[in-house]
């Protein structure tokens, strides 16, 4: 498959759905598909759904991609895809956790490709990353304790079963992972004496890994560990924090 007639254009559409994603079910971040035009069977992966459609993406020295793509609606949904090899090679541990922003693509310099939803064929998913225990910590506003004699059963179940359920979820940091969400069955595996746990990872910005902290916790957190946390929030972030926990709220609601 040859990927390169339809490059997404990063700099051309950054500042719009740059993180977002469509509502459209046919397609997600993590999905593998292969372009139904193609002679070949080479496959890519689904980092970005953006909250456009083809008659307003732009492919730099091209124009639309709706005028790229005749023989689809011009009202398809956008979906930003990378060649599972490059996936492989730039962000190895990539694994069913949203959208890879598309100024982030553009930082490291890595070139996605844009189709119309429809030109594509969904052919699998990602499975999680295996990932090592010893590389993986808490989230820094991570502000509950589990007491181990009120967990036991919880442990066991782990134990028994030889891995977290539901998947924890992760994002690279460089030589480590940071828990979005999955602390207390994280620290369960630990406890349970497993070295490897299935995790889905992102690779996720502070602001967007702070926002989808709260998106997970802030409905279960009590108003003492809530408060400690957004001390930590406030620390990190300032004045920002308070808009992080707003956007945090909003996601949850969704």
């Amino acid at each position: 498959m040859n990927w390169s007639p339809t490059a997404a254009g990063a700099n051309a559409n950054a500042d719009r759905g740059a993180g977002a994603q469509t509502d459209d079910p046919s397609v997600s971040p993590g999905d593998i598909v292969v372009d139904t035009e193609a002679d070949s069977t080479t496959e890519a992966v689904v980092v970005n759904t953006p909250q456009l459609e083809a008659a307003e993406w732009t492919v730099p020295g091209r124009g639309r991609l709706s005028r790229l793509n005749p023989d689809y609606p011009a009202t398809d949904g956008v979906v930003i895809v990378l060649e599972r090899t490059v996936l492989e090679r730039e962000y190895p541990y990539y694994a069913d956790a949203g959208a890879i922003r598309m100024d982030r693509l553009k930082r490291d310099a890595v070139e996605p490709q844009a189709f119309p939803v429809s030109r594509l064929r969904r052919v699998g998913k990602l499975e999680p990353s295996e990932l090592p225990l010893e590389k993986i910590e808490p989230s820094p506003y991570h502000s509950r304790t589990y007491d181990l004699d009120q967990n036991r059963a919880f442990i066991e179940e782990i134990s028994d079963r030889g891995y977290p359920d539901p998947t924890p979820y992760v994002r690279h940091c460089g030589n480590r992972f940071e828990v979005i969400d999955g602390n207390k069955r994280l620290w369960a595996s630990r406890v349970a004496g497993l070295n490897v746990v299935p995790c889905r990872c992102g690779y996720l910005d502070d602001v967007t890994a702070a926002k989808k902290w709260v998106a997970s916790h802030y409905e279960t957190y009590d108003a003492v560990e809530m408060d400690e946390a957004r001390k930590r929030l406030r620390s990190k972030f300032g004045s920002q924090a308070a808009d992080i926990e707003a956007a945090g709220k909003r996601i949850a609601r969704r």
